[in-house]
């Protein structure tokens, strides 16, 4: 999975209306990335870090360190043996 599909993933479990108050990339941007009509650049990445801090190390590398609190959706999801 490349960042982009990483971001992707992040935009699609976010509200796009809290991802364009948390900084400088409007609304309609946002709506234009999620359907593929523009391409997630550094600063929307950003934005994804500050959202998503438990993903950050995975949104940049595709690494979890869970030993640090740095996570994937995909393990958070994951279901624990009780």
């Amino acid at each position: 999975m490349s960042i982009t599909d990483r971001a992707l993933l992040l935009i699609g479990m976010a509200s796009l209306t809290s991802l364009s108050q948390a900084g400088e990339t409007n609304y309609p941007r946002w709506v234009s990335i999620k359907r593929g009509r523009a391409r997630v650049g550094a600063e929307e990445i950003e934005i994804l870090g500050k959202v998503f801090p438990a993903f950050r190390w995975w949104l940049i590398t595709g690494e979890v360190l869970p030993e640090i609190g740095q996570v994937s959706p995909e393990s958070v999801n994951e279901p624990t043996d009780a």
